[in-house]
């Protein structure tokens, strides 16, 4: 895998050399922190990615604690991504965790 290759899913851009994002040609704005968790989710996606492996990859945290940093992130970095546009692509599956994806209907 190409580690400094833009990466996008549908119309949602991450360019990891020039450190930005953009959906449908907008720039948008994240911390650093969401701005790794848009990465790891990108370099992942279609795959279902659980909490804890989410605060492993990119905390760097190696045991069940407190994952409510990890909900706190999402639900910022989903009203950034998806807040404004019809289609949504950070989904969340029940009981098992997160996934970046276009799905047909662009439904939640």
């Amino acid at each position: 895998m190409c580690v400094g290759c833009k990466l996008s899913v549908a119309d949602l851009a991450l360019d990891p050399m020039a450190q930005h994002v953009t959906r449908a040609g907008k720039r948008i704005n994240l911390t650093a922190k969401e701005f790794q968790l848009l990465a790891t989710l990108m370099r992942r996606k279609g795959q279902v990615l659980s909490k804890t492996a989410l605060a492993e990859l990119v905390w760097g945290i190696h045991f069940d604690c407190d994952l409510n940093v990890v909900e706190a992130a999402i639900k910022r970095l989903r009203s950034k991504i998806d807040e404004d546009y019809p289609d949504k692509l950070l989904h969340t599956v029940r009981g098992m965790g997160y996934v970046l994806e276009r799905r047909e209907g662009g439904t939640v």
